[in-house]
């Protein structure tokens, strides 16, 4: 059973990753899609996630 403490520091952790992937995404779409200017295809984004934030072994057992 998990306890309160624990629940709130995997929420925290959730959040924190969140604002950290939302950070890159937003610094991605202004330095290599023109600002949104140029369409970001689905796979290219799951792509480029992985590589910012899966490590490479993990990345080797999806494929």
């Amino acid at each position: 059973m998990q306890t309160q403490a624990h629940t709130q520091a995997a929420l925290q952790a959730q959040l924190e990753a969140q604002e950290r992937a939302d950070v890159w995404w937003s610094s991605l779409l202004r330095t290599w899609f023109e600002g949104g200017a140029v369409e970001v295809f689905w796979d290219e984004f799951v792509r480029l996630f992985r590589a910012k934030f899966v490590p490479k072994h993990i990345q080797d057992k999806m494929e």
